[in-house]
């Protein structure tokens, strides 16, 4: 319960409400809130305190604000802008503490297998702690490991989300547009993931074995057998960060061609891996400058890796050429085909939704076109049509926007899709060669050889199966229209409750600060006690149940 209080009151604190739009607020939230309104606001950016009180709350409220911070087409700008400032970096737990975890982890005295640990961590994130180390056999690594009880503390935490998105549905009417409660099941996994460090280590071993022939992106070599759930050793590497501009130029290394190659890694991990590192910030990425003409990358931390079915692949490819081919009927098609947005879509009306939105973008030289702005803005205007994104293809997103964001910091004329084209003629043309056809077909003979004798029976009973699924989606349509019925009778009896609840929410409100130790608002909120009470007086007076 306290723990429910604490989160009220630091979404009250940042006077979070202003969020929701003056139309949209239901009558019991109004009440509930003009206390607040006789105190000052924290600031003038509703997105920056959103920003202020998440960090407040916790990891597991920094990570669904990260991931939230690339849904251009569900949140308006200010809130996004606030969102991006997220940082996942916190104070460092107690040195002794963090001893403690890895000699229990290892299951053997910390001597036994390392000669030093450094006394102050390299980093300290939400969720582990990272330490420069040397093995007894004289190897630099590096320790990550977890927070203690951190698994626990995030299942809580989402949990709690997941209570305040449910109550956000169930008292705005319009909050079904924002799919608070699917983005969050989307997410979930992404975030438990980052708990897991046997995962990440397995991401980065399947990443390296990719890469470690191709030699145009390191990742650290992983020591397994000092590794576990809550403990990764891994090879320590060195380089430049890729933002550190004034060292690169300094060593005279060729930006431009720095700059394209991330741009081909991110597109060859797309297409030809199917494998990407989806958590492509500065801070993961380093330069290997020893050939300043011919350098390469480093890659950091493999918790979140994303994967596309080969149909998204598909439609992906054929989408990004399509639309910087301009051909918006086929943009529009395609996302109808794919079943991103309903079947039900007028293509006529899709494709002049993207032509008034996209188009103007293009009224540049190539080189000037952002990409990434293009592809937000892609779905910002497909979202329109009630386009359902995959957590697979947001994470592509922000990928896409990070590699872009740094490949022109690099290097201003980078031209990302000169250099993408080639990848995607290639990959398409690959998909459509006899060759590829003929491994399908041998990828379907065991499923065939397993179902062939079943499969005339299966013709035959067709059309009986699908006169009984239209027969029941009638039935279903029916149900719903009993629902609707049924909760419209239900809603003035609801009154009562809601007036009572908002009574309780007043009350609670005005006791927030001494309950949850921040006795430096008390004074303030005392002030507003005199208010409550005629706002009180009034709702009650209105109360009329039926």
């Amino acid at each position: 319960m306290i723990k429910i209080l604490q989160l009220i009151w630091v979404l009250v604190k940042h006077r979070l409400d202003r969020l929701i739009p003056a139309d949209a607020r239901p009558f019991w939230l109004t009440i509930l809130v003009l206390p607040l309104r006789l105190l000052p606001a924290p600031s003038s950016n509703a997105g920056r305190d959103l920003a202020a009180a998440l960090v407040e709350l916790g990891p597991a409220f920094i990570k669904v604000g990260q991931l939230l911070s690339t849904r251009r087409d569900l949140f308006p700008d200010e809130v996004i802008e606030g969102l991006s400032t997220l940082q996942d970096q916190v104070p460092p737990f107690e040195h002794d503490v963090a001893l403690g975890l890895i000699e229990a982890s290892l299951g053997q005295p910390i001597s036994s297998v390392f000669s030093q640990i450094d006394a102050a961590p390299m980093a300290s994130a939400s969720i582990a702690q990272v330490y420069g180390a040397t093995l007894k056999t004289g190897e630099a690594v590096v320790v990550k490991v977890l927070r203690p009880n951190i698994k626990d503390a995030i299942e809580q935490d989402l949990n709690r989300i997941e209570s305040i998105f449910n109550w956000i549905n169930a008292s705005w009417k319009e909050a079904y547009r924002l799919k608070l409660t699917q983005v969050l099941s989307d997410y979930r996994q992404v975030i438990l993931a980052e708990t897991s460090l046997n995962r990440e280590a397995d991401n980065a071993e399947r990443l390296r074995e990719f890469w470690l022939p191709r030699g145009k992106l390191y990742v650290p070599l992983m020591y397994r057998e000092y590794s576990s759930d809550s403990l990764l050793v891994m090879e320590r590497v060195y380089g430049t960060v890729v933002t550190d501009l004034a060292t690169l130029k300094d060593n005279r290394v060729n930006l431009s061609k720095l700059s394209q190659l991330g741009v081909e890694i991110f597109f060859t991990q797309v297409f030809e891996d199917n494998f990407f590192h989806a958590d492509m910030h500065p801070g993961n990425i380093l330069v290997d400058h020893q050939d300043p003409e011919n350098p390469t990358y480093i890659a950091l931390d493999c918790a979140i890796i994303g994967q596309l079915t080969r149909e998204d692949r598909n439609y992906l490819a054929k989408n990004l050429v399509a639309f910087f081919n301009e051909d918006y009927g086929a943009v529009a098609s395609l996302h109808i085909e794919s079943g991103w947005v309903p079947q039900s879509t007028s293509p006529t009306e899709m494709e002049a939704v993207i032509r008034q939105t996209c188009a103007p973008l293009f009224g540049k030289p190539m080189a000037e076109i952002e990409f990434g702005k293009l592809l937000v803005a892609l779905f910002q205007a497909a979202q329109t049509f009630d386009m359902s994104i995959q957590p697979q293809l947001v994470l592509l997103q922000k990928t896409l926007l990070n590699i872009e964001g740094i490949g022109r910091q690099l290097y201003g004329e980078l031209d990302l899709w000169q250099t993408a084209k080639p990848f995607l003629d290639q990959w398409m043309a690959n998909r459509t060669s006899p060759r590829t056809h003929l491994e399908r077909v041998k990828s379907l003979v065991p499923l065939l050889l397993a179902e062939g004798p079943e499969l005339p029976e299966q013709i035959i009973k067709a059309p009986r199966r699908i006169e009984q699924i239209l027969m029941a989606n009638r039935q279903l349509a029916d149900q719903v229209m009993n629902l609707q019925a049924t909760l419209a009778r239900s809603r003035q009896s609801d009154r009562y409750r809601r007036y009572s609840m908002a009574l309780l929410g007043l009350s609670i409100l005005c006791f927030l600060p001494a309950l949850t130790n921040d006795p430096g608002s008390l004074s303030e909120w005392r002030s507003a006690l005199g208010s409550v009470a005629i706002i009180a007086a009034l709702i009650i007076r209105g109360i009329r149940p039926t």
